[in-house]
């Protein structure tokens, strides 16, 4: 096996003129740092560190300045009762000024609203939330570079073998070409050669076009400029993927159980909020005013100026909160209990996942070693016929033969090969540690 992997690695090496060059994981990198959609979920974490700012900015004090300028057109009587000021008979007197201007500052701190330390907690929780929502979007985003990465290495092996292959059909054709002008081959197998030679070059042709789409693709899930130049560190070998070894199994690293259990607690966190929206409110308030009494506004007349303040206790007891909140906290219940069974289903389709996964990469290695002896055999055979048809004691026809098997060999070695990889990628993302 070391020696077929040592030849494989010869095929498939690259070229070194390009101006940027990428392993796997600096491709991962790269994308994450350069795209877009990225960039933007970024904001949704700014987002909801701001609302948890706003929510603790409820416990702040609140301080308001206020004024009025009233001005009594015509002043509200005032009832006098008998004997008041030596009046023999009660009356109505106009008592006030014109102008009553009043400047003030207001203050109100709460004191107990236990609602404003849950919504802090319900910020929070959503914040948590909306970072495994932007973990779930780097995932997803990682495994599509990885499959574009997978894919490029794939097509340029293939490439390789298409340019093996027209170095074999052209072997193929020279020999029947010299055959064919000593008048030891038939025509018709020297035309079969040359149509053959002929197939070989399209193919490659087209396995170049192939590979060229592949690295574009790749550019783009790294949001790379489409004129630059990259080339590929790694080579599609089984030990392609170093820094990707399958983790230990456990459904509980996944971001989707996560925030399912992140949804859970922001459901038990409403529950609970909704329930204290029918306890009390106390406050703390007081005011601190000055006001203008006259018949003008000579506001400069500092002897019309007087000054009053207060402060006091408010509470305030909801006494129908509890006949509103009775749908909500029904319908909160109902969330918990829904999201409890959404958290089973999904970790039963982890566990099958992860299951699926650890099967389709031993399957995929088995597939991998079977396919490299079948390699190595088939380099031997094809050798021996190729003597064996320079001799003439072998027919073109059945050199044909041969050479669909080691063709055939050769894709399914390279198919193995990219399998494993795409199945050991899978199995990272399933065990939730990609």
């Amino acid at each position: 096996m070391k020696r077929i992997i040592a030849i494989i690695g010869t095929l498939f090496s690259t070229a070194s003129y390009a101006q940027t060059t990428l392993t796997l994981q600096q491709a991962l990198e790269l994308g994450l740092k350069n795209r877009y959609d990225i960039q933007a979920n970024q904001y949704d974490i700014n987002i909801a560190q701001t609302n948890i700012n706003r929510s603790k900015t409820a416990w702040i004090p609140e301080i308001k300045a206020g004024g009025e300028v009233r001005y009594n057109a015509r002043i509200q009587a005032t009832y006098i009762p008998q004997g008041f000021g030596n009046s023999d008979k009660p009356e109505l007197l106009a008592l006030g000024a014109k102008n009553l201007t009043v400047l003030g500052l207001d203050l109100n701190q709460p004191l107990y609203k236990p609602q404003l330390s849950t919504a802090i907690k319900i910020a929070r929780n959503e914040a948590e939330l909306q970072r495994e929502k932007n973990r779930e979007a780097e995932i997803n985003i990682k495994m599509m570079i990885a499959r574009a990465y997978l894919n490029v290495l794939l097509k340029d092996a293939q490439q390789k073998i298409a340019a093996n292959d027209e170095q074999r059909y052209k072997q193929y054709y020279t020999l029947a070409d010299g055959k064919y002008k000593v008048s030891s081959l038939i025509e018709n197998d020297y035309l079969h050669a040359k149509l053959d030679y002929e197939n070989a070059k399209v193919q490659y042709q087209q396995s170049v076009q192939n590979y060229k789409l592949a690295i574009e693709e790749l550019k783009y899930q790294v949001n790379i400029p489409a004129e630059s130049q990259i080339v590929i560190a790694d080579t599609l070998s089984k030990n392609a993927l170093p820094d990707l070894q399958p983790a230990t199994a456990d459904a509980t690293n996944r971001t989707e159980i996560k925030q399912l259990l992140l949804s859970q607690q922001g459901d038990q966190l409403q529950l609970k909020m909704t329930k204290q929206n029918i306890l009390p409110v106390v406050s703390f308030f007081a005011n601190y005013s000055g006001q203008f009494v006259n018949n003008n506004f000579n506001y400069t007349k500092s002897e019309w100026w007087s000054s009053f303040s207060y402060l006091g206790l408010r509470i305030s007891i909801p006494l129908t909160a509890s006949f509103k909140n009775h749908h909500d906290i029904l319908e909160n219940r109902m969330l918990i209990q829904q999201t409890a069974l959404h958290l089973k289903q999904k970790t039963a389709d982890i566990n099958y996942e992860i299951t699926k996964a650890s099967t389709e990469r031993n399957n995929a290695l088995n597939n991998l070693q079977e396919a490299g002896k079948n390699y190595e055999l088939s380099q031997t055979i094809y050798q021996n016929q190729l003597k064996q048809f320079a001799l003439g004691s072998f027919q073109y026809n059945n050199l044909l033969d041969t050479e669909k098997s080691i063709s055939t060999v050769e894709q399914n070695y390279i198919m193995a090969v990219y399998d494993y990889l795409n199945a050991t990628i899978n199995l990272q993302k399933a065990n939730g540690g990609f």
